[in-house]
């Protein structure tokens, strides 16, 4: 008859919450007014419809297009965190344009959660992705399971990811400084509704390590496992 009792598998989820702080007061980093006016718009949670707006169809046509761009980049940093492991975003606090509730001005502030089902995975995927793009090598890092040595890449932002919070801060300052377009929904003023209308982003007015410095991230709970299961 087979044994039973307790088998711990080094799979098992292992969830972890990291706060992240993003400040983007600096508009020469973040431009709220740059003639290439692709870089406008900053960060953004809310869409045109969110309910946090008290003056939404008050809008001109350039400031619910600048409103867009900042989702798009919010919705291009929830894909890249996605992209390296499986996670959830929780309590996002919006401030800098009236606490959130002004749709005219671009936020200046976003705090939130990430919350990773499988941390583990995400220190390992991110270099691996900065090695297949050519960035150099810089060090090691430790693996959640405890095993060292693993070769560590320079990111994006110009800083050694050797850790998962910097992997982190790391992903996000790709996603901002990546340039996209989509169609998207935007406020019409001439509608007082939406329209699908293309929207399309370039990186803000700076370096990227200028932008890394603009992310902070914080892991706030979770363990890791560590020795070899049985």
């Amino acid at each position: 008859m087979a044994g039973s009792g307790y088998q711990q598998d080094s799979n098992q989820i292992t969830s972890a919450l990291y706060r992240v702080v993003l400040t983007m007061t600096n508009t020469t980093y973040y431009p709220n007014a740059s003639s290439t006016t692709t870089q406008n718009g900053s960060v953004n949670p809310y869409d045109w419809t969110s309910s946090a707006y008290t003056n939404a169809t008050s809008m001109t046509t350039t400031q619910a297009t600048y409103l867009a761009q900042g989702n798009l980049r919010w919705q291009t940093i929830l894909n890249s965190l996605d992209g390296v492991s499986d996670c959830r975003i929780l309590d996002v606090v919006v401030s800098g344009n009236t606490n959130g509730t002004d749709a005219t001005t671009q936020p200046t502030s976003i705090s939130f959660t990430v919350d990773y089902y499988r941390d583990s995975f995400v220190l390992g995927e991110w270099n691996n992705y900065l090695k297949s793009i050519g960035q150099s090598a810089s060090g090691t890092y430790t693996n959640a399971d405890g095993v060292s040595g693993n070769t560590a890449y320079v990111g994006i932002g110009g800083t050694a990811v050797t850790t998962t919070a910097l992997a982190i801060q790391d992903i996000i300052t790709n996603a901002i400084m990546s340039s996209t377009n989509r169609t998207w929904r935007v406020y019409n003023p001439a509608q007082a509704g939406d329209s699908q209308v293309k929207v399309s982003v370039t990186a803000p007015n700076s370096t990227a390590s200028n932008i890394f410095g603009t992310v902070a991230v914080t892991q706030i709970s979770g363990t890791t496992l560590t020795g070899t299961p049985l």
